[in-house]
C-alpha cells in the first residue's frame, strides 16, 4: 500500500444541557393543564476546543380559563456553548436535540413563564487513517492484517412532509399530541427513501363550544439526496421536532404535519495494514502509528410498548380522560448485555382529565419507565446507537384515583464497535542477532499459535518454517512441536 486509506465515521463527542426560558402570553390564563415543547439546535460555530450551539425551542400550551379552554403558543432562541476537547475549527459537527423536561414557573396576569431543559448531543466526524505500508528490505518479513472499517458514504438531513391532510369538523384545536412511526428507511443510488405515519391525537371545541376528541394518521414518504450513496449501505435516521400545521375555514380545520430528519449512510471498507516485522538476521526497531475507527454492524427499525399507572392528587379522580398532551421520551438509553441490546429510558407527558366529583378539568404529568430486551444480537465489546419517537399514548381511569398510561415507541438502533489496530509506520535495521550454531531448533507452541508467531519465535522465514513442517495446521494446539533444520546462518 502506497498511500494512506481513510475512512470517515460519526462519533458522538459530548452531552450538554441548557435551559430555555420562555414566556407566553395569554390574558385570560388561569392555570396550563398541558405543555408540549419541541426544539432545534444547529451547530452554529466550531472553534479549538468548543463548540458553538443555536437554534429555538417553541411551545403549545392547553390553558383554562374563566369559560373553559384554550390553547396559547410561544417560542423562544438557544445560545449555548460546549466545551470539547480535540475540537477544532475545521471539524465538521452536528447536533440533535430533545426537551426532556419543562416546569411551569408561574402564572400571573396574564403572562405564563416556562424553563425548559434541552438536552443537546454533539457528534462529530471523524477520521481512520491507515498509514502507507513501510519499505521493506532484503530478509526483513512483515505481518499483515485486514483492517474491516465502515465508511460514512453521505450524511442526511431533510423534512418528512405529510403526503395527504386532514379536515376535522372543529372551530378550532384545543390540543394536539403528534407522534410519528417510522419503517426502516432504504439507501438508493445517491438517495435515501424513508416513509411512515404521523399519529395525531387531541380534542377540539365545535362551533357550538363542545370539547370533542379526534384522532388521525397521516402517511409520508420522503427521498433524501445523498451524493456517493449506493443500494446496501447501512441507513440511521433520527427523527427531530415534529410540527403540526393548522389551516381553517368555516368547514374545519385541516391538519398535515411534518418533522425534520437526520442521519447518516455508511459502507464498508476494507484495507490492509503492517502489523509486526522481524528479520531473523537482524534486530528491527518498529515504529508504530495509532487507527481508531468504527465498525457498523446492522441498522434495526423496531417498535415495542410501555406502560405504567400515575397517581392522582389525593382527593382527586379521573372521571373521563380529556386529553393527552407533549408526551415525548425524556431519558433514553442503549447497551449490550447478555447477547441482545437493551433498550432503557422514559416517556413523560400530561394526561388532561375530567374529575366530575370536583366540577373541574385537571392535569398530572405521567412518566413511564421502560427496560426493553431486543431480538438485536449484540457482542458485550457493541456499543449501540438509538434514536426514538412516540408513536402513540392511550390513557384510561384506572382505580380511583389511578390513571393508567400505556405509550407505544418506534425505535431506531445502530449497532458498532470500535477498532484500534497499531500499524507498523517504520522499520528501522538495528544489530546483527548472533549466528546461530545449532543444527536443530524445536518450539513447543501455544494455543492458538499462528505461522507468524512460531516463525518469528524461531527466527525463520515463514515459508522456511512452512516448508520443513508441511503437516502443520494452524492455528496450533497448546504443546504442537515446531522443527526447525539450520545451515549456516538462519534465514
Amino acid at each position: 500500500m502506497t498511500e494512506a486509506t481513510s475512512a470517515v465515521y460519526v462519533k458522538k463527542a459530548a452531552v450538554v444541557q441548557t435551559i430555555a426560558h420562555i414566556n407566553v402570553k395569554c390574558d385570560d390564563a388561569v392555570g396550563v393543564l398541558g405543555v408540549s415543547a419541541a426544539a432545534s439546535v444547529r451547530v452554529s460555530e466550531t472553534l479549538n476546543g468548543e463548540v458553538r450551539l443555536s437554534g429555538r425551542e417553541s411551545v403549545e400550551l392547553t390553558v383554562t380559563t374563566e369559560d373553559g379552554m384554550r390553547k396559547a403558543s410561544g417560542w423562544a432562541e438557544i445560545s449555548d456553548r460546549a466545551e470539547i476537547a480535540g475540537i477544532t475549527p475545521q471539524t465538521r459537527a452536528m447536533a440533535a436535540c430533545r426537551v426532556t423536561d419543562t416546569d411551569i414557573v408561574s402564572v400571573n396576569g396574564g403572562n405564563i413563564a416556562l424553563a425548559s431543559v434541552v438536552e443537546v448531543t454533539i457528534f462529530a466526524e471523524e477520521h481512520s487513517v491507515i498509514p502507507s505500508a513501510p519499505q521493506t528490505e532484503e530478509n526483513i518479513y512483515a505481518d499483515s492484517e485486514t483492517v474491516h472499517l465502515s465508511r460514512l458514504s453521505a450524511r442526511l438531513a431533510g423534512r418528512a412532509e405529510s403526503t395527504e391532510s386532514e379536515k376535522i369538523q372543529m372551530a378550532e384545536v384545543l390540543c394536539c399530541n403528534a407522534g410519528v412511526d417510522m419503517g426502516a428507511p432504504e439507501a438508493a443510488l445517491d438517495s435515501v427513501f424513508a416513509g411512515g405515519r404521523f399519529i395525531l391525537d387531541g380534542v377540539g371545541k365545535t362551533v357550538e363550544g363542545n370539547v370533542v376528541p379526534f384522532t388521525c394518521e397521516l402517511p409520508f414518504s420522503c427521498e433524501l439526496p445523498a451524493e456517493g450513496v449506493r443500494r446496501g449501505d447501512t441507513v440511521f435516521m433520527r427523527i427531530g421536532a415534529v410540527s403540526v400545521s393548522e389551516s381553517r375555514s368555516e368547514s374545519g380545520v385541516t391538519l398535515s404535519a411534518s418533522a425534520e430528519l437526520s442521519g447518516e449512510v455508511y459502507c464498508e471498507m476494507t484495507a490492509v495494514a503492517v502489523t509486526d516485522a522481524f528479520s531473523p538476521a537482524s534486530e528491527l526497531k518498529l515504529t508504530r502509528g495509532e487507527l481508531c475507527g468504527m465498525i457498523v454492524s446492522g441498522s434495526y427499525c423496531l417498535t415495542d410498548k410501555a406502560e405504567s399507572t400515575v397517581s392522582l392528587p389525593e382527593g382527586e379522580n379521573a372521571d373521563k380522560i380529556t386529553s393527552l398532551c407533549g408526551f415525548g421520551l425524556t431519558a433514553l438509553s442503549a447497551y449490550a448485555d447478555g447477547g441482545k441490546v437493551i433498550l432503557e429510558g422514559a416517556v413523560s407527558g400530561y394526561v388532561i382529565y375530567s374529575d366530575a366529583e370536583a366540577g373541574r378539568r385537571s392535569s398530572c404529568n405521567a412518566e413511564i419507565p421502560f427496560r426493553i430486551t431486543t431480538d438485536i444480537s449484540a457482542e458485550d465489546n457493541e456499543q449501540p446507537i438509538v434514536d426514538a419517537s412516540v408513536c402513540s399514548v392511550m390513557a384510561r381511569s384506572a382505580r380511583r384515583g389511578e390513571i393508567a398510561v400505556s405509550c407505544t415507541m418506534n425505535f431506531r438502533v445502530l449497532c458498532t464497535t470500535e477498532v484500534c489496530v497499531q500499524p507498523v509506520t517504520g522499520i528501522v535495521r538495528g544489530e546483527g542477532k548472533a549466528d546461530r550454531t545449532g543444527v536443530l531448533s524445536m518450539y513447543s507452541a501455544s494455543a492458538g499459535e499462528t505461522l507468524w508467531t512460531c516463525a518469528k519465535a524461531l527466527s525463520v522465514s515463514p515459508d522456511t518454517l512452512l516448508s520443513q513442517n508441511p503437516d502443520l495446521e494452524f492455528p496450533l494446539t497448546r504443546r504442537e512441536k515446531v522443527f526447525v533444520f539450520r545451515s549456516g546462518r538462519a534465514g
